[in-house]
């Protein structure tokens, strides 16, 4: 088995475009794997797995840029780009309630106000980022860089 960090098929004979592309590929499935898990069961970590997936994505890409066709690189990795800055919105009121709730846990005053527009707030920008989510699954973009990967 190997570790997170790790990419089966890697080794120290590859070119490193080629090592680019395995890599892309990987961190790419892991998402859209990550996302199909999120549909299914829409918790709080499972869209912190998405974002988590997004990141490796993002970064990885912006090691490999030298790698690809730069228009088509660069309108894909705007869209992981939209899709990991809107997901650390939802991330950031995830977070909020939970400080709120350790307040409420040591005797603060928090009102139910304030759960309850923290909560509408991150079911909207949930719906939002499903939508968001369900076009780049189905995106040019993202068809468009698997292509280069192969």
């Amino acid at each position: 088995m190997t570790k997170k960090w790790e990419i089966d098929g890697l080794n120290n004979h590859k070119l490193f475009c080629d090592s680019a592309k395995l890599i892309m590929f990987q961190r790419l499935e892991h998402l859209l794997s990550a996302i199909r898990f999120f549909f299914e069961n829409e918790t709080v970590e499972n869209l912190h797995l998405v974002r988590i997936a997004l990141r490796r994505v993002r970064y990885s890409m912006e090691l490999f840029i030298s790698c690809f066709d730069k228009k088509k690189f660069l309108i894909f990795y705007k869209r992981v780009e939209f899709l990991q800055d809107f997901s650390g919105k939802i991330r950031d009121l995830d977070v909020l309630r939970q400080n709120m709730n350790s307040l409420k846990e040591e005797k603060f005053r928090v009102t139910k106000t304030i759960f309850k527009r923290i909560g509408e707030e991150r079911e909207k920008l949930n719906e939002n980022l499903k939508l968001e989510l369900l076009k780049f699954i189905h995106s040019k973009a993202l068809s468009n860089f698997q292509k280069l990967l192969y």
